[in-house]
């Protein structure tokens, strides 16, 4: 037999029997029209976002007001927020806000009511990212109204964990810099205290001007001890008045003392100097380390008092105008196609089965 006649046998045997598959297939249409007509419909909302860049959130550089500012997140910024839409957190606030134990009709006594009203939430609802790097949030509810609801209330939420996420850190950040200041405010005070002792022992108030007069007066009255000796020696030579002289060594005397004086306020100031000049560098640095970490500080609490956004909303969730599911004419359709195929398939094999033996031939296999 040829691959016609073959082909043209199966033609002949459908045709017969071609009543018979044409009622099954109606009856399974009607009878999955029925069916599909006693399935609820659902509306699905869909609300789009982009991730917000968490510089928004930062404090400007001190000194940089110029530098550059991202606006929108990165990949990892978009995950974070997909990972939050789809946390525990965002179930949980749908069940409680939305009373979803009621509107599932599950008893939320009951030993596996969690796990039930979880199971149903997870088939409604959806968080992707699209091919252009936004994040799609879809919800689907038989109330034309609640979908849109949910959803809007998701990403609002999903927006607020994340500000939360940002503003924990921003407080761990002020926390971290406060203590950074009492430390420096405690060292600069150290510091300080040092410096007064230090001034106190070695008799220093001013490194500058104390240096330059102690070597002007050392040259000062070096110069008058030795004018007083002279004169005193010139008139011991000439043999003047003994008053004369006794006056000019006494002012010698006491020019000798008065050098003396001088000599070891000298020492001192050359033993204190050194140790002065680091304290006052030190307190110093550390005045502008202080001054720029309270800038800083400053900073960090205007950007946790400030409001910003984790995401940029490009469409909020709108009532559905039509249903999302389900599709009766594709359904009807799908159910009648493969009802006709499989009674043609059947009734091809009732032929065979006729036409041959087929148990003598499995038993002689």
């Amino acid at each position: 037999m040829s691959n016609n006649d073959s082909l043209l046998d199966v033609v002949v045997i459908l045709y017969k029997w071609k009543k018979h598959i044409l009622i099954a297939t109606i009856i399974s249409a009607i009878i999955a029209a029925g069916i599909s007509l006693l399935m609820p419909n659902y509306y699905q909302a869909n609300t789009q976002f982009y991730a917000a860049s968490p510089d928004l959130a930062r404090p400007s550089p001190i000194g940089d007001s110029e530098s550059k500012i991202r606006i929108y997140g990165n990949d990892e910024d978009v995950d974070r927020l997909i990972s939050i839409a789809k946390s525990n957190i965002i179930t949980d606030y749908l069940i409680d806000n939305f009373s979803l134990y009621e509107h599932y009709d599950i008893k939320p006594d009951t030993k596996h009511a969690k796990h039930k009203v979880l199971q149903k939430l997870n088939k409604l609802y959806q968080v992707t990212k699209t091919k252009y790097d936004a994040i799609n949030l879809s919800i689907e509810d038989e109330d034309i109204t609640r979908s849109a609801n949910m959803a809007n209330g998701a990403r609002e939420t999903i927006k607020d964990i994340a500000q939360n996420i940002i503003k924990e850190s921003q407080l761990n950040s002020i926390n971290s810099h406060k203590k950074n200041i009492t430390e420096k405010q405690n060292n600069l005070s150290i510091l300080v205290d040092s410096l007064f002792k230090v001034r106190a022992r070695y008799n220093i108030f001013s490194t500058e001007s104390q240096g330059e007069a102690y070597g002007t007066t050392l040259v000062s009255v070096q110069g008058k001890l030795e004018n007083a000796k002279a004169q005193a020696s010139y008139l011991e030579s000439v043999n003047a008045p003994r008053d004369s002289i006794s006056i000019l060594k006494a002012k010698a005397n006491g020019y000798q003392k008065q050098l003396t004086t001088i000599k070891k306020d000298i020492v001192d100031y050359n033993s204190g100097y050194p140790t002065i000049i680091t304290l006052e560098r030190d307190i110093k640095n550390y005045g502008v380390q202080l001054s720029t970490s309270q800038e800083r500080l400053k900073l960090l609490q205007a950007a946790y008092n400030s409001d910003f956004s984790t995401i940029h909303l490009i469409e909020k969730a709108e009532t559905p105008v039509y249903k999302s599911r389900p599709k009766r004419t594709i359904i009807v359709l799908g159910v009648a196609i493969m009802t006709f195929i499989l009674a043609s398939l059947w009734v091809l094999l009732q032929d065979q089965f006729r036409q041959k033996n087929w148990k003598a031939e499995i038993r002689n296999a």
